[in-house]
């Protein structure tokens, strides 16, 4: 069962669900959150780029003008559930009923996706089903497809 902060912020994305003809018109703006901007720190060397550099949920929400300015009306995010070290991408899930802390809290997710909606830009958040943590010693520390059994090798 999904946890209750988690399931919020997506709850909120379906609630105004759309068709797949409705997506087709509108213009989608790609977002790989870490990248994108980091309001602690928007100056940061990022250099390393195996690591976090701090774009955070906040960080979308305080430039959803930009977008809308550049001509879209929808973005997709990384895949949020948290992640091993250097998980910045958002692929490689170690737990899915958890939002990545790097990238803010389930409630600045939520927060984002209602701004989102006030400027009417759509969300769709992006679901990397078929990748789990390279990181994991075993399946036990994947939450919550923890058995073998739920692999194909």
């Amino acid at each position: 069962m999904i946890k209750t902060t988690f399931a919020a912020a997506i709850l909120a994305s379906l609630a105004d669900a759309k068709t797949q003809r409705e997506w087709k018109e509108r213009s989608v703006y790609q977002i790989i959150t870490d990248r994108f901007y980091n309001p602690k720190s928007p100056d940061v060397d990022c250099s390393n780029l195996s690591n976090y550099c701090g774009g955070t949920f906040n960080g979308i929400a305080m430039n959803l003008d930009y977008i809308q300015g550049m001509g879209f009306d929808a973005i997709t995010i990384s895949p949020i559930p948290t992640t091993g070290a250097g998980g910045y991408d958002g692929f490689g899930a170690l737990d899915w009923e958890k939002v990545n802390p790097n990238f803010g809290t389930s409630e600045e997710l939520t927060n984002l996706i209602q701004k989102c909606h006030e400027k009417d830009i759509w969300v769709m958040l992006d679901v990397v089903a078929n990748h789990s943590s390279e990181l994991a010693k075993n399946y036990s520390d994947i939450n919550p497809l923890n058995k073998a059994e739920y692999y194909n090798k």
